[in-house]
């Protein structure tokens, strides 16, 4: 880290350690001046521009906080801990227009999964082998599909997502409750050793912070900040999964529920959260397709589309509606119908651009010179994907990357992209094949 980072590293710290000052008002000064150097140099003017109290003013000027920051910045040096600030061209954009943010994430690990499309998958610690199963199969399949899996390292569906998402390029990323040099639950050990080598960790608490319980509910804004969408897999009628899902929901994203058999009181919460508004999710299809313009957003660089922030309940909601993606993507009438995401027996949805009708079972796309419109405007990437494709019937994602030479994460990245244009179609197995 250098002195420029440095200091506004300790300008960070110096707004969290200061007593009266909380995530809004950090919001406000950076919101304001860009950075907490420039908004520490001005602190005199704060309470003029009605950005903060007299009071906090104040409190800051005492400089009360010092020794705090010099502790926490010792631990992190101590620890040779990396850390990614509010000012950070790297920075998440999505956790930035909370109202709430953290000023800064302690991290370890591949910290360009932050730039991806994101999908949160969280449930109970103390689940089913039936919640299991969901939790692997959904985040299997979410992180096939190129979006990564955040989930907050807990035991039970924390868990299962993690480990199903890291087998996939989408990855996974965990974030903890406590300080990045803590495991907590420590049963956990294997699945951080392996976010640690293949995927994310990350934290907004300092070195050395422990499994405080009033800290898990500032885990959980980020859980589900970080994500386009939040989908809850197990959970009892009261439950912290539902805490996360209400978080969400002020943040304007999605949430998403599995029913669960009808005869198991551990998926009740989330028979609660259906009842109020939420979508269903059975497979990652279903939650592909209500993202699908979100997820174009993001793969294409730009900022994903969420609702506005504020409290609501789940029945303020619309619901997913057929022909969705082609509405969201400007396509033309003619669409057909194809499996997204997952088993030949998945259920089929509509795709914009499409120009054949597939079977369930499969029927090889037939390409006409008509199809060919379907093309123009793609960037350099895509094309090379498309041409990789062109004339043959299936194509593992592994041998694409090897013929084209590129990353696992790189090859998912472009495929995701143009499956939800309607352009590229994934068979089960990590096959792909021109719509």
């Amino acid at each position: 880290m250098n002195a420029e980072r440095l200091a506004e590293y300790r300008a960070c710290l110096s707004l969290r350690h200061c007593l009266h000052i909380g995530p809004r008002t950090w919001k406000r000064l950076f919101d304001h001046y860009g950075c907490a150097r420039d908004a520490a140099d001005d602190v005199r003017q704060w309470c003029g521009l009605g950005l903060a109290s007299a009071r906090q003013v104040e409190s800051y000027v005492r400089g009360a906080w010092e020794a705090a920051v010099d502790e926490e910045h010792e631990a992190a040096r101590k620890c040779r801990q990396p850390v990614l600030l509010y000012d950070d061209p790297r920075f998440p954009d999505l956790l930035r227009r909370l109202p709430d943010p953290p000023l800064m994430l302690y991290y370890c690990g591949a910290v360009d999964l932050l730039r991806g499309a994101c999908v949160a998958v969280v449930g109970s610690r103390s689940c089913s082998g039936t919640g299991i199963s969901h939790a692997r199969r959904i985040s299997a399949e979410l992180s096939g599909a190129g979006v990564t899996v955040v989930s907050g390292l807990a035991w039970g569906i924390d868990r299962q997502a993690h480990l199903a998402g890291l087998d996939g390029p989408g990855s996974s990323i965990a974030v903890l409750g406590t300080g990045l040099d803590r495991t907590y639950p420590p049963e956990n050990a294997d699945v951080r050793a392996l976010l640690e080598q293949r995927g994310l960790l990350v934290s907004e608490f300092a070195p050395g912070t422990g499994p405080v319980a009033q800290n898990f509910p500032y885990r959980n804004r980020i859980v589900s900040g970080l994500s386009l969408g939040v989908v809850v897999v197990e959970a009892a009628r009261r439950s912290g999964s539902r805490i996360t899902a209400r978080m969400a929901l002020e943040q304007g994203r999605e949430v998403y529920a599995v029913p669960g058999p009808d005869d198991m009181p551990s998926f009740d919460g989330c028979r609660g959260l259906l009842d109020e508004g939420a979508t269903p999710a059975g497979h990652a299809s279903d939650i592909l397709r209500d993202l699908a313009p979100q997820i174009r957003a993001v793969m294409e660089g730009g900022a994903a589309a969420v609702r506005p922030q504020k409290a609501v309940t789940p029945r303020e909601r619309p619901k997913p509606e057929q022909g969705r993606l082609a509405d969201a993507f400007g396509a033309s009438g003619a669409s057909g119908a194809v499996p997204v995401v997952g088993s030949a027996t998945d259920a089929v949805v509509p795709r914009a651009g499409t120009r054949v009708a597939a079977a369930a079972g499969g029927a090889a796309p037939v390409t006409d010179g008509q199809d060919e419109d379907c093309f123009s405007g793609l960037d350099d990437d895509s094309r090379l994907v498309v041409d990789a494709l062109r004339g043959k019937d299936r194509v593992h994602i592994d041998t694409l990357s090897r013929d084209l030479g590129w990353p696992a994460a790189q090859t998912s990245s472009v495929l995701l992209l143009l499956e939800v244009q309607g352009l590229v179609h994934q068979w089960p197995g990590m096959e792909y094949s021109l719509e």
